[in-house]
């Protein structure tokens, strides 16, 4: 394509080229319809979603190398996503108590996160400004997965059966609009969903 836009229009066509790998199965063989080793993708959508499909592909396949493909891949892709709703279940289902002050605890974790995040848009924009989309990906994965559900959100939990301030929960609101904002690229019709239920 370049030589033909020197050739017909006498100038470059495109600055950037992006490379991506071949999809081969578990005995490295490309995947092709003649040798009958491709997976059904409307199956794999079905039973892991497309999100879930996507996001376990892009979480395992390096800018330009090949990918081995297993299911395994979309099932992590779809526990992503499991993941996120359990998030929304937890924080919609928490009772509120507009008299409550907010504790010191959640005050610090809530900052915690915050910068955490901060740290995270640099390193995730710096990767889509070299098209690393997967590792893009991943730096938003652990982000979510590991900061935001697995630290965050338990540091700010109120205790069993109890009401959480609504300070704390307006900041967790508002952190998990901006979570969605960035995996919405790789998660779209999750994202929308839930982006939907917070309007």
């Amino acid at each position: 394509m370049i030589i033909a836009g020197y050739e017909y229009k006498d100038q470059k066509p495109f600055n950037n080229v992006y490379l991506t790998g071949l999809v081969r199965d578990k005995q490295r063989r490309k995947m092709s319809k003649s040798l009958g080793n491709s997976p059904d993708a409307l199956k794999l959508i079905e039973e892991y979603t497309a999100d879930g499909v996507r996001v376990g592909l892009l979480l395992s396949s390096a800018a330009g190398n090949d990918l081995m493909f297993d299911e395994t891949l979309c099932q992590q892709g779809k526990g992503f996503g499991n993941k996120i709703w359990n998030a929304y279940r937890l924080v919609d289902g928490w009772e509120v108590d507009t008299k409550l002050e907010q504790p010191h605890s959640s005050k610090i974790a809530i900052e915690w996160y915050e910068s955490k995040f901060q740290k995270a848009l640099l390193e995730i924009e710096d990767h889509f400004s070299k098209y690393r989309l997967s590792d893009a990906l991943m730096s938003i994965y652990k982000l979510i997965y590991d900061d935001f559900c697995g630290w965050m959100l338990e540091m700010v939990k109120p205790a069993y059966q109890q009401p959480i301030d609504a300070k704390t929960l307006k900041s967790v609101i508002s952190i998990f609009e901006e979570n969605l904002k960035i995996v919405h690229p790789f998660m779209p019709f999750l994202t929308e969903d839930l982006s939907a239920l917070y309007s």
